[in-house]
């Protein structure tokens, strides 16, 4: 029994810290991620400061000074990336923000997905005839989706759409059924693939704003799922072909 509570109690540390880091991760290009390692590095500073002036044991001191280094270079090298990431370029008039070297741009295409033919008329219907109850976001950004074009983490899309029996679950199979209908070849790709391509073009947010992830569940669950709501959104698009 307490070895099954320990198992227990470490899945959800771990669970806990993987979302602390994908957290992070997105914030990169944020002043929020640079913020709270700069925060982090001074408070480290000061703790070992505070060490090294009071009459604590010398093994003590050593010790806290060999974690400090470690942690400050992690800080540090945090901070490195965060600013060597961001660039700015000016294109068409319109500041935009890209990685220097975007995780998903060269993943995808490996992924033999095409996009379907879309004219600018056709791709503004069904933008505009899903934002609101689906998703919002930047027109831009949904035509990097169609486009298979890298988008930074800030521009994402957000998918709003709730589950009908779980009002406050983000409707993944809905998201899903969207992707696959806009994109050739998505349905040839194994689980983690269609979760790496739909974390890069969405984020997932429910109705008091809370961040939701696309799990692999989710994604077996949408193979198999012949709900009502799914032939909603191919209608929906099929609407504007």
């Amino acid at each position: 029994m307490f070895l099954e509570r320990f198992a227990v109690f470490t899945l959800l540390v771990r669970a806990k810290l993987l979302e602390f880091y994908r957290y992070l991760f997105r914030e990169t290009e944020s002043q929020m991620g640079q913020i709270f390692f700069t925060c982090c590095f001074f408070f480290l500073t000061g703790l070992i400061w505070y060490v090294w002036i009071i009459s604590y044991p010398l093994w003590l001191k050593i010790g806290f000074t060999a974690v400090y280094l470690v942690s400050a270079l992690f800080c540090i090298s945090a901070m490195y990336f965060i600013l060597k990431r961001k660039r700015i370029r000016i294109s068409s008039n319109t500041m935009e923000v890209y990685t220097l070297n975007d995780p998903g741009a060269e993943k995808f295409q490996h992924f033999n997905l095409t996009s379907i033919a879309l004219t600018q008329v056709q791709a503004s219907a069904i933008f505009n005839e899903f934002s609101g109850k689906y998703l919002h976001g930047k027109h831009q950004s949904f035509q990097s989706l169609i486009l298979l074009k890298p988008v930074s983490n800030r521009n994402r899309l957000v998918w709003k759409d709730l589950s009908p029996k779980r009002p406050k679950q983000v409707n993944r199979q809905t998201l899903l059924e969207f992707l696959s209908h806009l994109i050739s070849g998505f349905e040839n790709l194994d689980n983690h693939q269609m979760i790496q391509l739909a974390d890069h073009y969405f984020i997932l947010k429910n109705s008091v704003g809370t961040t939701q992830t696309l799990s692999t569940k989710n994604v077996s669950n949408w193979r198999t799922n012949k709900a009502p709501y799914l032939d909603e959104i191919s209608r929906l698009i099929k609407k504007h072909l």
